[in-house]
């Protein structure tokens, strides 16, 4: 029985709280920066692990010239499962699992992800963050240790009451100084003034919904060198602006003084300067992470006197781009904490293998590109990294 009634959990900036060791993922090839010789692989067919591949099934290949295969060892559910050729020590990894949340509201569900994370099988060498945009939170190989599940999940859950309270507030006065405005158009004598409040209050919306790549980026440079499963998961809350409803539109747009205005602010669809993200990609996917993206569908109330519009499709082209790139999950669902599940059983399960490298001369012979082709025509995908 544990002495402490209450957990107290510091924020902790990644530079303070991560290890160093270093590795490089591509989605289907890698480059190496040692002569370590084990491959992490995970092999996928139609979003289902693939478990009964063997050694004969693998092909390595190491700037074009092959490798010896010398063990294989299947891990599932975190247990060794499956050994052939020559043992693999340690084969158990720890696991990163970093949780992002983008939201202005908290939803009862946010909760629910956390008692998923928590109640899923863990250990204390496993690093798990949460991430709001007020801190960052590390739950410490001893809190791990030390605490029951029923209680992280009663710590995750106040850090996400406070902090999405706390940061959603200015955004939420804008929002609903926004709805205001559109319930008044229907009455004022002067609506142009109106619409220009509401395109100032628009602006004013747009400096909290910026791309902001501070944590994907602090995370790629401090887990770089770690050797391990990073899983970065992004759970974005979906955004609506509220617009007129059709009868109103219908006045606006006939009116020579708002026809225009009124267009620009409802009719097009404004996604902003395209964005490069190929640099961020490859310190994402040269740190070995894979980073997950889950669109939290929140099916708001529709009301007659206005409609509501899309806004967040502009982010989630960004993390679906990201998600993609690196051998991550892209879902858009009303029920986060399931998708969640499945990400965290998928990184229950991989396979660890064991190879020689071709004879060279020096060590630096040994970096190049390396290829793993599995043998057969399957539709397979997969995600490997050297460790």
């Amino acid at each position: 029985m544990k002495k402490h009634s209450k957990i107290v959990i510091g924020f902790l900036f990644f530079s303070l709280m991560l290890i160093n060791s270093k590795h490089s993922l591509l989605a289907t090839n890698l480059i190496l920066e040692d002569a370590d010789n084990r491959l992490f692989l995970q092999v996928f067919e139609r979003g289902k692990f693939v478990d009964n591949l063997s050694l004969n099934d693998l092909e390595i290949n190491l700037n074009e010239q092959p490798v010896e295969i010398k063990g294989l060892t299947l891990v599932r559910g975190l247990k060794i499962k499956r050994v052939e050729g020559e043992k693999i020590l340690s084969p158990i990894l720890p696991r990163v699992l970093i949780l992002e949340y983008r939201a202005n509201d908290y939803d009862q569900k946010f909760g629910r992800i956390v008692e998923r994370l928590f109640l899923h099988p863990y250990t204390p060498a496993d690093i798990i963050s949460l991430v709001t945009s007020a801190n960052s939170y590390g739950f410490s190989s001893q809190t791990l240790r030390d605490y029951s599940p029923e209680q992280l999940i009663n710590a995750g859950v106040t850090i996400l009451k406070r902090d999405l309270s706390m940061s959603g507030r200015t955004y939420n006065e804008i929002y609903q100084e926004m709805t205001q405005l559109v319930l008044e158009l229907p009455h004022t004598a002067t609506p142009r003034d109106v619409l220009t409040q509401y395109r100032q209050n628009l602006e004013n919306l747009k400096t909290f919904r910026l791309f902001n790549e501070t944590t994907l980026l602090r995370a790629a440079k401090h887990f770089s060198f770690l050797k391990a499963q990073k899983r970065y998961i992004i759970i974005y809350q979906q955004e609506f602006l509220p617009i007129p409803n059709a009868d109103t539109m219908e006045r606006l747009l006939s009116n020579p003084n708002t026809m225009f205005l009124a267009n620009e602010l409802f009719r097009q669809v404004n996604t902003g300067e395209p964005l490069n993200l190929e640099a961020l990609i490859q310190d994402l996917t040269e740190a070995g992470i894979v980073l997950d993206f889950l669109y939290f569908r929140t099916n708001p109330k529709v009301r007659p006197e206005f409609q509501l519009k899309e806004l967040s499709l502009d982010i989630y082209e960004v993390y679906s781009r990201l998600a993609r790139a690196t051998g991550g999950v892209v879902e858009t669902t009303a029920q986060p904490s399931v998708q969640l599940e499945r990400i965290l059983e998928a990184a229950e399960n991989y396979y660890l293998i064991s190879y020689s490298p071709p004879a060279a001369e020096n060590l630096d012979q040994f970096r190049g590109e390396i290829k793993l082709r599995i043998k057969g025509q399957r539709d397979y995908s997969l995600i490997f990294f050297n460790l």
